[in-house]
C-alpha cells in the first residue's frame, strides 16, 4: 500500500468569514525582495502573488516546498489506526502501519493565492548583494489597501497570519480539517525565514471546513509533479502607491 485516499467525512463545508480566520497583526512586517521589485511595491504597490499548486512544483529550494497546503504525519512507533469494517463484516481491531503516514491537503491548492512577508527584517533570501527591504510599518493599513485593491470575490476571503511551524512526527490535531489553517501551516525546515502570510482563494469556497483532500502514504512516496502554467498560477495585482504604510529600509 503505497497511497490510500480517503473518503472526506462530509461534503456539506461550514463557511467560516474571512476576519474569524486571520491571526493578530505585528507591530512591523517586512518584504525581503530585489531592490527595483521593492521599489515597485512601494511605489505602484505591485504585488505578485503565486498558488499553494505553484510553490509545491516550484524546485527553488528556498521558496518552493512539496508541502505547501499540507500537514504530514509519521509517527515515530508507526500510524495507529482504528479498524472498524473487514471483509464486509463490522470489525473493531487496533493495527499499526510502521511505515506510513497521514496526510492532509486543502483540496483548492489550485485556487488559492499567497504572498509572503516576513518578522525577521534580516532575513537572507537569495543573491544578498540585490537584497532590499520594504518595511510595512502600518500593517493593518496594508491589509485595508490590498482588500481594496483585489477584486471583491477575492477580497471577501482575504486571510493573514503569523505562519506556525509543524514537524511531521507531531499530529495535526484540528489542522487537518481547516484549509485555512493547512495555507498557513510551514514545515519547520522553514521556520528561519519568520514567515507572515496572506492569502485570498478565488472562489468563496476554499476555506470551508473540511474541504481537505485526506490520504494515507508509505515514507518517501513520491508525489505527482505537474507543471502549473504562470498564467495560471501566479497574478500581478497593482495597488498604487503604498507610502502610506511602506518604505524602503
Amino acid at each position: 500500500m503505497r497511497r490510500v485516499r480517503l473518503a472526506p467525512t462530509s461534503r456539506t463545508f461550514h463557511r467560516y468569514r474571512a476576519n474569524e480566520l486571520s491571526g493578530p497583526m505585528p507591530p512591523v512586517i517586512y518584504k525581503v525582495l530585489p531592490e527595483r521589485f521593492a521599489r515597485r511595491l512601494v511605489d505602484d504597490g505591485e504585488m505578485m502573488w503565486s498558488t499553494l499548486a505553484w510553490f509545491q512544483n516550484l524546485e527553488e529550494a528556498e521558496r518552493g516546498d512539496a508541502c505547501e497546503g499540507r500537514h504530514t504525519y509519521f509517527p515515530v512507533n508507526g500510524l495507529e489506526l482504528n479498524r472498524t469494517e473487514r471483509d464486509g463484516r463490522p470489525d473493531n481491531t487496533r493495527i499499526v502501519l510502521p511505515e506510513h503516514g497521514f496526510v492532509s491537503r486543502a483540496a483548492q491548492s489550485h485556487g488559492i493565492f499567497v504572498y509572503s512577508l516576513t518578522v525577521e527584517p534580516t532575513l537572507a533570501i537569495g543573491d544578498s548583494i540585490d537584497r532590499s527591504v520594504v518595511e510595512i510599518f502600518d500593517p493593518a493599513q496594508f491589509v485595508r489597501r490590498v482588500r481594496a485593491g483585489l477584486p471583491w470575490r477575492w477580497a471577501d476571503t482575504l486571510i493573514q497570519e503569523t505562519v506556525p511551524y509543524w514537524s511531521p512526527a507531531n499530529p495535526p490535531e484540528e489542522v487537518w480539517a481547516l484549509p485555512h489553517k493547512l495555507t498557513m501551516h510551514k514545515r519547520d525546515d522553514y521556520a528561519h525565514q519568520k514567515e507572515y502570510r496572506l492569502a485570498f482563494g478565488i472562489r468563496r469556497s476554499v476555506f470551508d471546513f473540511e474541504n481537505v483532500e485526506l490520504f494515507i502514504v508509505e515514507k518517501n512516496t513520491a508525489w505527482p509533479v505537474s507543471r502549473p502554467k504562470e498564467k495560471h498560477h501566479r497574478k500581478k495585482v497593482r495597488l498604487g502607491s503604498l507610502q502610506d504604510c511602506c518604505r524602503l529600509r
